[in-house]
């Protein structure tokens, strides 16, 4: 049987996820009583005005959400914070202005589904990068004065409409309502209230019956799970934010300027690239290196994950570390750079990969990063412990120079 998962969980997951990056002031509550208050919120946010999930939480839980947004805000280094959103500004232009050659690009090639069907998605998609680069979010002093209310009704409110759009995009069954559509069908009853205690009933279509605890906090009448794991989820937070020290981030400005640097060359040449041809070979070489670290950059993120979070399983990271099959850390020094002197295209560069690929022991599960420079083409290979045994593997071309110490080996094309 499909295990059923509470749609209210749906529902708050999508409403907030704009508001997490800050926060504002209370509005006037528009609903009294536990079903009007579950089906106000469920109502607004299919007709997406993402306010109502602002005017669903109690005051001091908007105070709660305002303070850590201030908090980040007094913590982050305002250049590299502004930074960052100048180039997700200069993306979105880029991708508005740019269109007709993005679509065009290899990359988006799939046998599976045609150009048209990826053309659709193109303008919300889009739009949605566009309304976050440009709202209230997009520098440092913003940040500190956010009101939560104001950006839900006008960024939120847009970014969902957008969200709502490619919903409808997507194939449903026919004869089935889709996912904002059930939201209005959805029936809200009450089965009991006493003080500031309450249960409902909750009937969406295609979704089974819920019933739901509800307490009253400070005049609002919200989720008891909601209520429970507020305090603690808002405290973590806290304590997060506080490990967040401005010496440090100071620290890394420098690399991560430099990194905005290079990522805003890349742009500009993008931005002035007069051809389809000059465009696509451009983007294809930047993006792609990007998809192929992107499942090694989610491995990391997931054993970092694991590391820092195994206290909070049954019997700590010592019951972690004692498991078959336990995840290592991954040292970015095992990465060695092939260097091949010459400018090879993405259909050159493949069989070079595969080849890479098809050198690796039954226990190494390498990773292959191509890049190309000028007139010169790096496949970053991970992880490789040693840099000479590794070089007596290639079979594509023949080593001319291995160098332990920079852990490179430059290969001459058969």
């Amino acid at each position: 049987m499909r295990k059923f998962i509470p749609l209210f969980t749906l529902i708050l997951f999508l409403g907030t996820l704009p508001l997490l990056p800050g926060c504002g002031s209370s509005a006037p509550e528009k609903a009294s009583g536990p079903v009007a208050s579950m089906q106000n919120l469920m109502q607004g946010v299919s007709e997406q005005k993402m306010e109502v999930v602002w005017e669903f939480l109690p005051a001091s839980y908007q105070s709660d959400v305002n303070g850590l947004a201030h908090q980040f805000a007094d913590k982050m280094d305002p250049e590299i914070y502004n930074e960052m959103f100048g180039i997700l500004q200069r993306v979105s232009k880029l991708l508005q202005d740019k269109k007709e050659y993005v679509l065009k690009n290899e990359m988006l090639e799939n046998p599976q589904t045609s150009p048209e069907e990826v053309a659709k998605y193109y303008d919300p998609s889009v739009d949605i990068l566009t309304t976050l680069a440009n709202s209230d979010l997009s520098s440092l002093e913003k940040l500190k004065t956010f009101d939560g209310g104001k950006f839900l009704a006008s960024s939120g409110t847009k970014i969902a409409k957008d969200i709502a759009t490619i919903s409808d995009l997507m194939p449903q069954e026919e004869g089935k309502p889709g996912f904002y559509e059930k939201l209005k069908q959805a029936k809200v009853t009450l089965i009991s209230e006493k003080d500031d205690m309450a249960k409902i009933k909750i009937e969406v279509p295609g979704e089974g019956i819920q019933e739901e605890d509800m307490v009253k906090v400070e005049d609002k009448w919200i989720p008891k799970t909601l209520a429970d794991n507020w305090k603690s989820k808002i405290d973590s937070a806290r304590q997060n934010l506080d490990k967040l020290k401005p010496e440090d981030i100071t620290a890394k400005k420098d690399q991560a300027l430099a990194g905005f640097k290079a990522i805003n060359a890349t742009l500009a040449q993008l931005e002035n690239a007069k051809t389809e041809k000059e465009f696509n070979d451009q983007l294809t070489q930047q993006v792609r290196p990007l998809a192929a670290v992107a499942p090694m950059m989610l491995m990391m993120m997931a054993q970092s994950a694991m590391q820092q979070g195994g206290d909070s399983f049954a019997g700590g990271p010592q019951a972690m570390n004692a498991s078959p099959g336990e995840a290592k850390i991954i040292d970015p020094n095992s990465m060695i750079d092939i260097v091949i002197n010459k400018k090879l295209s993405p259909g050159e560069q493949d069989p070079i990969i595969d080849e890479i690929l098809q050198s690796a022991n039954d226990t190494e599960s390498l990773q292959v990063i191509p890049n190309v420079d000028g007139e010169i083409t790096t496949f970053k290979v991970f992880p490789v412990e040693d840099v000479e045994a590794f070089s007596k593997k290639i079979k594509f071309g023949k080593p001319t120079k291995v160098d332990a110490q920079s852990r490179s080996i430059t290969v001459e094309l058969k």
